[in-house]
């Protein structure tokens, strides 16, 4: 299924964000991209992830994340928002986990080295730039690739609901939203 994406780093990245806290153990689940979700910003988009697509059995993501200008913890913030719905059913609605607005380096630090660098694997499959523990500010202008990546769910809560997962990442600049992306994932009992 083709999607549009805002920025898996924008999606992914929020989930990831989510789960980060949580304690690594065998999980009783699988997670299945199904599509990524695009979201312009209110006024200007500084983030895009436009051109992000799920492909293949696999269901890998493939495309680019471009941070228009350099992106600080002064003016800039991330917040991730968590959405559920039934198999089968697009009807979603918020489920009290996420990240509140908080500046984005922080954001990064935090969560995205933790949580999603597993699965951006710098120079495997991404030249987004590696994420050291004492953390990277600004996130440096520019495109970045990631391609046939797949999510690594072993920092992922052990309990999740199963059915459809709607991760949301949204950008601000001086609290003003300037692009968002959704990863939508299948979520599905091992066999």
């Amino acid at each position: 299924m083709r999607c549009r994406m805002k920025f898996y780093v924008g999606i992914i990245i929020t989930i990831f964000f989510v789960c980060m806290r949580y304690a690594e153990a065998e999980q009783s689940y699988t997670v299945i991209n199904e599509h990524f979700e695009h979201y312009d910003g209110v006024q200007e988009t500084l983030f895009s992830a436009d051109n992000a697509r799920v492909i293949g059995r696999q269901r890998n993501l493939n495309g680019t994340l471009k941070f228009s200008v350099d992106m600080d913890n002064e003016h800039f913030m991330l917040s991730v928002e968590i959405f559920h719905a039934q198999p089968g059913d697009d009807n979603f609605k918020l489920i009290p986990i996420g990240i509140t607005r908080m500046p984005l380096c922080d954001a990064f630090k935090t969560y995205f080295a933790k949580v999603a660098e597993p699965s951006f694997v710098h120079g495997e499959n991404t030249d987004f730039p590696y994420i050291p523990e004492e953390g990277l500010c600004p996130i440096p202008k520019g495109e970045y690739y990631f391609k046939n990546l797949t999510v690594k769910t072993d920092t992922w809560p052990t309990h999740i609901p199963r059915g459809n997962i709607k991760a949301k990442m949204s950008f601000f600049k001086d609290g003003v939203d300037i692009g968002a992306g959704a990863l939508v994932m299948r979520v599905e009992d091992r066999e």
